[in-house]
């Protein structure tokens, strides 16, 4: 008898509380009532862990947080990484057939869910394993550069805080994604998370506990602020080039980034449709040059965040190694670590290099990097994600529509290219935007968060006006309230 991956899940799956198929359909406003409510629950949840101050970690991964719904020293210290790591994953294992799963078969379906979901808590303990004992909880004291110690019990909470934590996102994400709310969960919580940080980094009245001069969190409203208190020049000097909080630079980097991203976004082909059975006027589909959405720079990322928790774990547990990775504490802020040479810091935002040739390099190598991964994804995850030139004619067949100018023999074959083409191209083009403004060393993940954000967002918004367009949303009280 053959042994198979998915046999794994079958003893842990039980184990494990499960989240129930709904048994009828979800009316449209439970449906907005549960997605507001998750996102209520995720941003609520970005409380400090119990024994650590969040104020005192020096953060290594600070450019990566914003494209993972993740802040430093709270319980969304992970974000949504696990979920994705472990979606990821058990996908690219199941398209490459290393992992057999009939998708056809309802049990084997469910199996591999929870594959995905065991893999993500498991994730959730086994980074939080590593940061604790790589000293990354354990606040430096900046005179001396040495850490304080800590207890195995005060270890062992934070693992255990991080590892819930990790399982209560994943359980959210599979409530969203079950058909209880709309888009997928870390879809929903990254967009959520956009539009909360981007707001308090644009007009937030709060101040950053850090911030050695009382500085307000918005940089609008510090700009206005220093405008009455201090001199003309400075206030925009300083607006333009703060450190400890997002300053203008990296804002209208975000705003470039997102006007190219929305602009482009609209961008299709379009092929005429209509249907063999009913006399009907001819109609056309549109295939998206975004076809993978955010997906393929969030696969790229998830692939420099993994490569970087492992790589600081390993420097600071075993032995460091500057080929790979060499992290400076910011000698300003004494809040973040920055990459200053090895493989990682050629392919990071970081420009606290002093060496112009490796700066250079960098702009080089990480806009290539991204662009050529992103490229990568995006032709051939389509196939995997069924949404292929032949998923789509087969749901063609299935609704009696035919493709105008196309014989049936050849209609998937040629749906295959213009989706291939479309999504290898909306792929280049989100790469290469995000990179260029990365490259600058001014954005520090800035730019190419908001541009996640708002993809994210927009596959929540198509998830929501394509149950309005098939009438879910009539006689709601949704409808009542927005017409």
């Amino acid at each position: 008898m053959s042994f198979r991956i998915l046999d794994v899940a079958k003893p842990l799956a039980s184990l494990l509380p499960e989240i129930e198929l709904p048994y009828e359909r979800v009316s449209f406003d439970d449906k907005i009532v549960y997605t507001i409510a998750s996102a209520a629950i995720y941003l609520l949840a970005s409380v400090p862990l119990s024994g650590i101050q969040p104020s005192k970690i020096v953060d290594p991964f600070h450019w990566l947080r914003f494209s993972f719904a993740s802040q430093s020293g709270t319980l969304l210290e992970l974000g949504v990484l696990p979920v994705l790591t472990a979606g990821f994953f058990w996908q690219t294992l199941a398209a490459l057939r290393w992992c057999k799963v009939n998708f056809n078969s309802l049990e084997e379906r469910q199996l591999f869910q929870s594959l995905q979901k065991i893999t993500a808590i498991f994730l959730g303990f086994f980074y939080s394993t590593l940061l604790v004992y790589s000293g990354y909880f354990k606040p430096v004291d900046h005179f001396v550069s040495q850490s304080h110690q800590s207890g195995f019990l005060a270890d062992s909470l934070i693992i255990l805080q991080l590892t819930v934590a990790s399982a209560a996102v994943t359980y959210l994400c599979e409530l969203l994604e079950k058909g209880y709310g709309f888009g997928p969960g870390c879809m929903a919580f990254i967009a959520v998370t956009t539009a909360y940080k981007l707001a308090g980094s644009v007009i937030g009245f709060g101040y950053a506990p850090w911030s050695k001069d009382g500085q307000a969190e918005g940089v609008l409203v510090q700009l206005f602020n220093s405008l009455f208190s201090k001199g003309f020049i400075y206030t925009i000097y300083n607006a333009f080039t703060r450190i400890e909080n997002i300053n203008l630079a990296q804002v209208y980097l975000a705003f470039i980034t997102l006007f190219c991203l929305m602009y482009t976004y609209n961008f299709r082909s379009e092929i005429s449709i209509k249907s063999s059975k009913v006399r009907s006027m001819i109609t056309t589909y549109p295939i998206r040059l975004f076809h993978s959405g955010a997906l393929p720079l969030i696969f790229t990322l998830t692939v420099i965040y993994n490569a970087n928790i492992y790589a600081y774990a390993f420097s600071k547990i075993v032995c460091p190694i500057p080929f790979i990775a060499n992290w400076e504490i910011n000698a300003y802020t004494k809040k973040t670590a920055d990459l200053t040479s090895g493989l990682l810091y050629f392919i990071s935002s970081s420009n606290a290099s002093t060496s112009i040739i490796l700066n250079l390099t960098r702009i080089v190598v990480s806009i290539s990097f991204i662009t050529i991964v992103c490229a990568l994804f995006g032709r051939s995850w389509f196939k995997l994600a069924g949404s292929s030139g032949k998923d789509l004619a087969r749901q063609f067949k299935e609704q009696d529509i035919t493709v105008i100018g196309y014989r049936d023999a050849t209609i998937a074959r040629e749906l295959n290219k213009l989706i291939s083409s479309a999504s290898t191209a909306g792929s280049v083009v989100l790469g290469l935007t995000t990179s260029i403004a990365e490259a600058t060393g001014y954005s520090q993940g800035f730019a190419t968060g908001v541009g996640i954000g708002m993809l994210c967002a927009m596959s929540v918004l198509e998830d929501i006006m394509t149950d309005v367009q098939q009438g879910n949303a009539n006689g709601t009280q949704f409808q009542q309230v927005f017409g």
